[in-house]
C-alpha cells in the first residue's frame, strides 16, 4: 500500500471542485482513497486523523491544496498523480469537454468581466471569505456565500451592512439557492412560478421545491440564508430581508419558510413580520414544536404539508392533500431484536432531521448515535437515523450527495444486521449531486439483503428531484421500485412508511 501527499501552493478550488477530484482520483485504477482539500487548520487536522501526515502538510496554507492518495501499487498511485496534474491544468474535465477559461482573480476583475452581473458567488477558504464578500458589497452586488468555516462576527457584520445596503448575503455555508430560475449550488431545477422560499436549510429548500413541481407549481425564487441565519446571534437579519424581498414581488404570490431548530426569541420577532408581510405564509420548523394556523401564518406539521398549503394558494386546482396521521403518540422503546428494528440513512441533513420527527410522532423512538457507524462494527441499539452528511462522515471525502460510498458500507452493514427489518433512505437530486445515485443504492440494498439468507428486510426510500433534474426523477424512482424498494415523493411520507412497516412487525411479534 502506498501513501502519497502532494501540496498545490496557490492553487485554491471551491468544495464543489475539491468534491468533484477527490470523485474523479477515486474512481482510478488501484486508488483505494482520494482526498482533496484546501490547507485550512481544521482541514489539515481532518488529514492527519486519515492517516495523511507529513511536514508538507502541516506548513499548507488555507488558498494551498492538498492531495491525500492511498493505493497500490506505487505505478497506480504515481498514474493518478498524473492525472491530478491533468485535472488542475484543465487539459482534462470529467466530460471530455474544452478546458474551463481562467477564473478571474479577485471581485473587481470578476466585474469587469460581467459588469451586468448584480451577484457575486463567493466560495473561498472561511479565513478570506468576508474579506471578497465585503468587495463585492462594495460595488453593491448581492453575495452567494458559499464558503464555511466563517467566524460568526464576520458572519453579523457582513449581514448588518448588506440590511443597510438593501442587499442579500446568503451563507455563510450556504449551499442551495434559486434566483430567478438560476439554481446556486446544490439546486433543483424548476419551472418559474408563483411561490417565493426563503430558508435556512438546503435540502429543505430541495425538499419544497421537489414537492412544489410535484403538484405543477413553480419556484419565484428560493433564498438560502445559511444555517445559522435564525440563530440567537445572527438575528434572522437575512431570513427578514429575503422575506421582505419576496412580499414585495409582485410575481410571488404565497411564501415558504424554512429553518432547523431557531432560536426562540428569533422565531417570535419573525412571527410578527409573518403575520403582517400581506400574502399566505407557511412555515416549517424542524425541532419546533409550535403548529397550527397563529395570526393567520400556518405553522406545518411537516414539509408536505407546507408546500401543500402554498400549493393549494395559487394552483388553479388545489392540490390533492395527503394524509401523514402525525398525530403525537407516545414514543414505542425501541426493539433491539427480531428483525423490528430501523435504521435511516440520510445524505440530506434536513430530511434526516423531518424523518426523525415523524417516526417521534408515529411511536418510533429513535436515536442519533453518539458515535460514527462504521461498516466493520456492530450497529449499537435501538432505531437510528444518521445524517451521513455530517461531519463526521465527510473527512477526506465528498458529501454523500456527491459520493455514496461511506452511505453504500453502512447500507450493507445496517442490512445484513438480522436485527433490522427496515432500512429508511433518501436521493437528492439536482445539480450538483450524483449523476446517477439510485444504481449504486440498489446494489448495496441487494447485498444486504443477500447477506440475511431468508430473512426479508423492507427498504423506503424517499426521491427528492424534478421533473426537469439531470438524473431523471422518474427514471431514478423505476431503478428503485425494480429493486423492490417502496418508494416515496418526500422524507416525511417516507418515514411514515416505514413507521407502519415497523409497527407491523411489532404488532406481528406481540400475537
Amino acid at each position: 500500500m502506498t501513501t502519497r501527499i502532494l501540496v498545490r501552493p496557490g492553487c485554491y478550488h471551491d468544495s464543489a471542485r475539491l468534491m468533484q477530484v477527490s470523485r474523479e482520483l477515486s474512481a482510478l485504477p488501484g486508488i483505494q482513497e482520494a482526498v482533496a482539500m484546501m490547507g485550512t487548520e481544521t482541514n489539515r487536522r481532518l488529514l492527519a486523523e486519515a492517516g495523511f501526515l507529513g511536514t508538507d502538510v502541516d506548513a499548507a496554507t488555507p488558498i494551498d491544496m492538498i492531495v491525500g492518495l492511498r493505493g497500490g501499487p506505487d505505478t497506480a498511485v504515481t498514474a493518478a498523480t498524473a492525472a491530478l496534474d491533468r485535472l488542475l491544468s484543465g487539459s482534462a474535465t470529467s466530460a471530455g469537454g474544452p478546458a474551463a477559461p481562467e477564473r478571474p482573480g479577485t471581485v473587481s476583475e470578476a466585474l469587469e468581466a460581467r459588469p451586468a452581473a448584480n451577484l457575486v458567488s463567493v466560495a473561498v477558504p472561511g479565513p478570506y471569505a468576508a474579506f471578497v464578500a465585503h468587495r463585492a458589497l462594495d460595488a453593491a452586488r448581492s453575495v452567494f456565500l458559499f464558503s464555511d468555516n466563517v467566524p460568526l462576527a464576520d458572519e453579523v457584520a457582513l449581514k448588518r451592512r448588506a440590511a443597510a445596503l438593501g442587499l442579500l448575503v446568503m451563507g455563510p455555508d450556504c449551499g442551495t439557492a434559486i434566483l430567478a430560475g438560476v439554481g446556486l449550488g446544490f439546486a433543483n431545477r424548476v419551472e418559474r412560478g408563483p411561490v417565493g422560499i426563503v430558508g435556512a436549510s438546503g435540502t429543505g429548500i430541495q425538499e419544497l421545491c421537489s414537492l412544489l413541481d410535484r403538484s405543477g407549481v413553480g419556484v419565484s425564487h428560493a433564498i438560502g440564508t445559511g444555517s445559522r441565519d435564525l440563530s440567537a446571534g445572527v438575528g434572522g437579519l437575512m431570513t427578514e430581508a429575503g422575506l421582505g424581498l419576496l412580499a414585495n414581488d409582485p410575481a410571488t404570490r404565497a411564501l415558504l419558510l424554512v429553518a432547523k431548530h431557531p432560536d426562540a426569541g428569533v422565531a417570535e420577532r419573525l412571527h410578527g413580520l409573518l403575520a403582517t408581510l400581506g400574502k399566505p405564509v407557511a412555515v416549517r420548523y424542524l425541532g419546533e414544536g409550535r403548529r397550527g394556523e397563529v395570526d393567520g401564518v400556518l405553522y406545518a406539521g411537516s414539509l408536505d404539508e407546507a408546500a401543500e398549503a402554498a400549493a393549494s394558494r395559487v394552483a388553479s386546482t388545489p392540490a390533492a392533500r395527503g394524509d401523514l396521521a402525525f398525530a403525537a403518540r407516545e414514543a414505542v422503546a425501541p426493539v433491539g431484536a427480531g428483525g423490528s428494528r430501523l435504521v435511516g440513512l440520510f445524505g440530506g441533513g434536513s430530511l434526516a432531521a423531518e424523518a426523525r420527527c415523524v417516526l417521534e410522532a408515529r411511536g418510533i423512538a429513535t436515536r442519533v448515535p453518539e458515535e460514527k457507524l462504521a461498516a466493520n462494527a456492530p450497529l449499537p441499539p435501538g432505531n437510528l437515523v444518521v445524517d451521513t452528511g455530517d461531519d463526521a462522515y465527510t473527512v477526506g471525502r465528498p458529501h454523500p450527495m456527491v459520493d455514496q460510498t461511506v452511505r453504500c458500507e453502512l447500507i450493507r452493514a445496517a442490512g445484513s444486521d438480522p436485527s433490522v427489518g427496515v432500512l429508511l433512505l433518501d436521493l437528492v437530486l439536482g445539480d450538483g449531486a450524483h449523476p446517477d445515485p439510485a444504481p449504486e443504492i440498489v446494489e448495496a440494498v441487494a447485498a444486504a439483503r443477500a447477506a440475511r439468507g431468508s430473512r426479508p428486510l423492507s427498504v423506503v426510500a424517499s426521491v427528492c428531484g424534478t421533473r426537469r433534474d439531470p438524473q431523471g426523477t422518474a427514471r431514478q424512482e423505476e431503478t428503485l421500485r425494480r429493486a423492490g424498494v417502496e418508494v416515496e415523493p418526500s422524507a416525511a411520507r417516507a418515514a411514515a412508511t416505514a413507521a407502519d412497516l415497523v409497527l407491523s412487525v411489532r404488532q406481528e411479534v406481540a400475537r
